[in-house]
């Protein structure tokens, strides 16, 4: 067995859980390196394979060289556990051969202190740590942030959304999907007009999709996890306050529980085990003409991707939910950042990148290279474009939605939900029971962490 296929095993596949290993052990087999970095020009960035990951970061590099004679960039990409691999055993190791590295923020807690802290480099160029800080909402930016400090440049923007077919809800008379109540509805109308095209999620109960979809409707609908699960916390969990109160047996959380079990049973049974790129490939193939998942997918308005219903699709801000609905409170957010080692030989060169990078001067080159910025000024500004439609929902969602878990516990919180969800789409048991069998497993889990 390969040592990435253990990792992932062991962490059940998790980005989270194979730095959690890696961290905890010290001592797992490196993999290869990159080569010594021979010169201050030099820098090796590490990311994963993708457009929003990979090809921003290649179109950036391309520019930044061009504007800067000299100057090398690697892009070195590797798959999503040897990537987590990789930044887990360079930071243990106090390894120089990395520059910068493509960071999710769930990450940041266990990892800042082996990364380069970023408040004087912002304050060094005022101009654009203002343009950076005014464009990128607080909501979102903090996530990349520790006690205050800032420990990235926020990369991209992502977040969940809805997303439907205009040309079939014109033609049916269907109103915008803004609330779950509306989904349902506009879901039994169209099973009845094409069987199974009605809803579709992200779903998958190997990978937290479940877990994340129900989280994100729990804070559509008012609720939290806990107590203390607010916006400024960002995902943690303050050791000296804890948790507070397990609320995921309260009022709103049984009526988000309530519409994922009447959803799943109008939804299109591929849901329950489906990916994102399933989802996006069921709108391009005419399966699907309404869902709820990530923002990921601008290629389904891009005309080279989509061909037949680029111009039809439409993306909004996740959909509210219950009798009090609150629109800056819809979803989940989540997206990477580009942070520097502390052992890294090229600080400042590597920072100055990272503002390249998220500049408006790169915009064109970062977005054409499949990447979704996380400046809502230029996400707005670009989402006035068909192709780029989505761009103004990511706007609204990346300030809007729930944060990400940034609690050592987090991997194991996703999975509870996950499963008891699980149980409640399939049937196995009711809206009640999983909610309280969901609540009595994540105070076990809790109480073991110190947090009650």
């Amino acid at each position: 067995m390969s040592d990435a296929v253990f990792f992932q095993r062991r962490a059940g596949m998790t980005r989270r859980g194979v730095l959690d290993t890696a961290l905890a052990l010290g001592t797992v087999a490196v993999l290869p390196a990159a080569p010594a970095i021979a010169q201050t020009k030099k820098l090796v960035v590490t990311t994963m394979p993708g457009p929003r990951w990979e090809g921003a970061l290649r179109a950036s590099a391309v520019a930044y060289q061009a504007a800067n004679p000299g100057t090398e960039i690697e892009i070195l990409v590797s798959p999503y556990a040897e990537h987590y691999q990789r930044i887990g055993t360079s930071l243990i190791d106090n390894s120089s051969d990395f520059d910068l590295h493509l960071f999710d923020p769930v990450l940041i807690g266990q990892s800042y202190a082996k990364l380069a802290p970023l408040k004087d480099l912002f304050d060094s160029d005022p101009q654009w740590r203002d343009y950076y800080i005014n464009g990128v909402p607080y909501f979102y930016r903090g996530s990349w942030d520790w006690d205050g400090m800032p420990y990235a440049v926020v990369h991209d923007a992502n977040c969940m959304m809805t997303w439907w077919r205009s040309d079939v809800f014109q033609q049916y008379g269907l109103p915008e999907p803004t609330s779950f109540e509306t989904v349902l509805s506009n879901a039994k109308i169209l099973n009845d007009k094409k069987p199974d095209s009605g809803f579709m999620t992200c779903a998958g109960r190997t990978q937290w999709f479940l877990g994340m979809t129900f989280t994100g409707m729990l804070h559509a609908f008012g609720g939290r996890w806990y107590e203390n699960d607010v916006m400024d916390a960002f995902g943690r969990i303050d050791p000296a306050k804890g948790s507070g109160a397990i609320l995921l047996d309260s009022p709103e959380a049984l009526a988000a529980a309530d519409m994922l079990r009447q959803l799943s049973q109008v939804w299109n049974g591929a849901s329950l085990n489906a990916l994102e790129f399933e989802n996006a490939e069921a709108f391009k193939n005419d399966i699907s003409h309404q869902q709820v998942m990530w923002s990921g997918f601008m290629t389904l308005q891009n005309p080279k991707e989509n061909p037949k219903y680029h111009a039809d699709m439409i993306s909004r801000d996740f959909p509210v939910g219950g009798p009090n609905p609150d629109p800056t409170r819809t979803g989940m957010k989540g997206g990477f950042g580009l942070s520097i080692p502390k052992m890294s030989k090229n600080v400042e060169l590597a920072f100055d990148f990272a503002k390249f990078t998220t500049s408006k001067a790169n915009a064109e080159n970062f977005i054409k290279g499949g990447g979704q910025p996380s400046n809502v000024e230029l996400l707005n500004w670009y989402g006035e474009q068909q192709e780029y439609q989505v761009f103004k929902s990511i706007a609204q969602g990346i300030a809007h939605g729930h944060h990400l878990a940034q609690f050592a516990e987090g991997p194991q919180l996703f999975q509870i939900i996950t499963q008891h969800m699980g149980d409640l789409a399939t049937g196995a048991v009711g809206t009640e029971e999983a909610c309280a069998n969901m609540k009595d497993e994540v105070e076990t889990l809790f109480r073991r962490a110190g947090y009650l």
